[in-house]
């Protein structure tokens, strides 16, 4: 770790990364140094901008796009919700092969860890410099470490509190040898703790300006702080938050297929996205063109771009109630040429979608290439939050009124308001029927989001539900990846390997 990872953060990294959208954009026209940098308002935005490039990489994939390593795809790695043609990586995940010299599971820790370093060497800049407008240094420097918490996350999620950067004298300090700790999970949840709810104070409800939108927001860091709270189990904690995210003004869209339609993005449920550009960017969503099959033909005469992709298996499809609207973003039957005429078929019997249906949430971009369109990609929304409410108030108070609400609020918009499909209290008896009730609906509601590992771990299935599909590799300690072999080795004895591997 030491000089590769702490010598990439230098000013000039930080500067150099593409941005998201509006104003967010760098223009950065000479070299610069820390005595001339940051001294305006522009300089400090440069610097946050930066930061939030990091979602991104140097192409349209990886990160928290829809490649295997991304944190979509590794957050269903291992479930039951998730197939992919390509064996290389189906093969290891079905089997619960979790090589950690393979870079299937270590490529997200890979260019993750280094983001880290970057955001605490920019909070690092931020927090020396001055700027006359103390409340959007304030809000600045919020952002970054809402930045830092979010990846920080995800990376706890995949290999629990890894070795990072956090220490503002080593990060200052590149060419010094420094083996950053790895916290224990208590320790882990109290930094992250403190500087979200800082952050929270610091951030806006809502920025005035669309320009602005993709930026943290206090329902973004809240929505982050509530995910740690129920990873750690702290249900009374996550309750709490939660009240507050209720307030900012969040509500779910009438039309469950809508959320992801590019002619309702900045709808109301959308607390956390990435903006897209239409053109090839590396900020463009791709996921679209990796479900869609090769033979697929679009009724509008839009370009398509097919690579056989992700799949929901039919075992999972057959779950659905046939009048659940979120059945819409489950595809079997679409529109292919047959000799010169375009006509539907059944992909199901057929045998053209052999493995399951097509996950589409993502509408039709109709000024895309096929390949890069420019819907905005989706990593937080209102009804998630909504359902771990659910979850937190059943684990604290065990079946109640409350939590059955919340559902019933989900429900009616997945049944078009019909009350014959809503549930009552008097079908849950103990915490445990409401608590298992709940992991299933939050599969239908947010199937191939990424949420669907961290749920089953939570709830201590993750390993069982594996073993109950005959995986003889799913053991106890897969509930975390490995540490990187090469991270190990560099560590020179200093870094521990997850128990296990």
């Amino acid at each position: 770790m030491k000089k590769i990872i702490i010598a990439s953060i230098l000013l000039c990294s930080i500067l150099s990364f593409s941005s998201c959208e509006g104003n967010l954009e760098p223009q950065v026209t000479n070299r610069l140094s820390t005595s001339n940098f940051p001294k305006t308002e522009e300089d400090y935005n440069v610097i946050v901008t930066g930061i939030y490039a990091q979602f991104h990489f140097d192409n349209a994939w990886f990160r928290y796009s829809c490649d295997p390593m991304s944190r979509l795809i590794l957050g269903e790695i291992g479930t039951d919700e998730l197939y992919m043609p390509w064996s290389w990586c189906q093969v290891p995940n079905q089997t619960f092969d979790f090589n950690p010299g393979y870079d299937l599971f270590y490529d997200f820790y890979k260019r993750m860890v280094p983001s880290v370093t970057k955001a605490t060497y920019a909070l690092t800049i931020l927090k020396s410099g001055e700027l006359a407008d103390s409340i959007l240094k304030r809000q600045y420097i919020a952002e970054v470490k809402c930045c830092r918490a979010m990846w920080m996350y995800d990376l706890e999620g995949f290999y629990g509190p890894p070795p990072v950067v956090l220490d503002s004298q080593a990060v200052a300090n590149p060419f010094q040898l420094y083996f950053p700790p790895r916290l224990s999970d208590s320790a882990y949840l109290a930094f992250l703790e403190k500087d979200l709810l800082g952050a929270i104070n610091d951030l806006p409800i809502k920025y005035a300006s669309n320009v602005d939108y993709g930026r943290f927001t206090k329902g973004a860091a809240a929505s982050i702080l509530m995910k740690l709270y129920m990873r750690h189990k702290e249900f009374a904690k996550a309750e709490l938050i939660s009240r507050d995210i209720l307030t900012f003004g969040y509500n779910l869209q009438s039309e469950y297929k809508k959320i992801w339609d590019i002619s309702n993005e900045m709808n109301s449920e959308l607390i956390f996205v990435l903006p897209a550009p239409e053109e090839n960017s590396t900020s463009s969503n791709i996921l679209r063109a990796h479900e869609l099959p090769s033979d697929w033909v679009s009724l509008s005469g839009a370009k398509v771009v097919g690579y056989d992709g992700y799949r929901i298996p039919w075992v999972i499809y057959d779950k659905f109630d046939k009048a659940d609207t979120r059945l819409s973003t489950l595809i079997k039957d679409y529109y292919v040429m047959s000799g010169s005429t375009i006509k539907l078929v059944d992909g199901r019997k057929t045998g053209r979608l052999k493995k399951g249906a097509i996950p589409l949430k993502y509408s039709e971009d109709p000024s895309s290439d096929g390949l890069f369109a420019g819907n905005d990609i989706v990593l937080i929304r209102y009804a998630d939050i909504l359902l771990l409410r659910a979850e937190a108030l059943n684990e604290i108070n065990g079946p109640n009124q409350g939590s059955v609400d919340l559902i019933n609020q989900i429900r009616d918009r997945a049944f078009q308001n019909d009350i014959t499909k809503r549930v009552n209290l008097s079908q849950f008896d103990t915490k445990e029927s409401l608590r298992g009730y709940i992991l299933q609906e939050r599969q239908f509601e947010l199937l191939f989001e990424g949420e669907r590992r961290e749920d089953l771990i939570r709830q201590g299935k993750y390993i069982q539900m594996a073993r109950d599909r005959g995986v003889t590799g799913a053991v106890d300690y897969k509930v975390r990846y490995p540490i990187p072999s090469f991270i190990i080795i560099e560590g020179q004895g200093n870094i521990k390997q997850n128990d296990g591997y």
